[in-house]
């Protein structure tokens, strides 16, 4: 099997696919990015005006960029449709953000629906807590759990590219406080480690979007 992993920044995701290629048994991975032709001025002019909503992904040279949502749905098809013409059997998208109507001749999945789904699942009635890149999502992101999966959720937010260590043990500790039971990871550029470190300074249980979405996948997958 063959899976395209399609990122709403640039191939490869160096920071992403070893992480999660161990969740993936027997399966082959292509990546895509929806940014991969874009140079640095076509990557500016995608910057959301304000009200709108964001997306934040990582660059090839380690940097990141902060996106229009909704123009990027566009660039995210195209990406997908090259992971299919290079011999994708079926698409991951690994981004958490709202991405509707996605098409292919291969099943796409995307992580927003696989894992917000599953977080919401094995929460059940506990109290969660939810970490996104940037303030600027904060609003927007607690709308989408109340309004998608029924759930008030309390969000803070930590670039998963910029900040250091301290500051991911800083925001576990206020979910914490809250009295947060689980603390759900809102984006891909998220890491296992970083999830340890919410986790310890926490003392909930923290799921990444990035290991959920891996997991259902390969699930998925596995039986198709």
């Amino acid at each position: 099997m063959i899976l395209g992993c399609v990122t709403i920044g640039q191939a490869p995701r160096v920071d992403v696919v070893p992480d999660i290629e161990p969740l993936l048994p027997g399966i082959a991975v292509i990546e895509r990015g929806a940014l991969d032709d874009l140079d640095a001025d076509g990557i500016a002019a995608l910057a959301p005006e304000p009200g709108r909503a964001a997306l934040v992904s990582r660059l090839r040279d380690g940097g990141s960029a902060v996106l229009d949502e909704e123009r990027m749905l566009p660039l995210v098809q195209r990406a997908v449709d090259a992971a299919v013409a290079d011999g994708a059997e079926a698409v991951l998208v690994l981004c958490t953000g709202h991405l509707p109507s996605l098409r292919a001749s291969v099943p796409v999945y995307t992580a927003e629906r696989l894992a917000r789904g599953a977080a919401a699942t094995l929460v059940g009635d506990d109290r969660l807590g939810v970490l996104a890149p940037t303030p600027r999502q904060v609003g927007d992101i607690a709308t989408r759990w109340r309004n998608d999966l029924g759930r008030d959720v309390i969000v803070v937010a930590v670039d998963p590219y910029t900040a250091d260590d301290d500051a991911f043990a800083d925001a576990g500790r206020t979910l914490g406080e809250a009295g947060c039971d689980w603390i759900f990871m809102d984006c891909i550029g998220y890491s296992e480690r970083m999830a340890d470190i919410v986790h310890g300074a926490a003392g909930a249980r923290a799921l990444t979007a990035r290991g959920l979405a891996a997991r259902m996948a390969a699930a998925a997958v596995a039986t198709a």
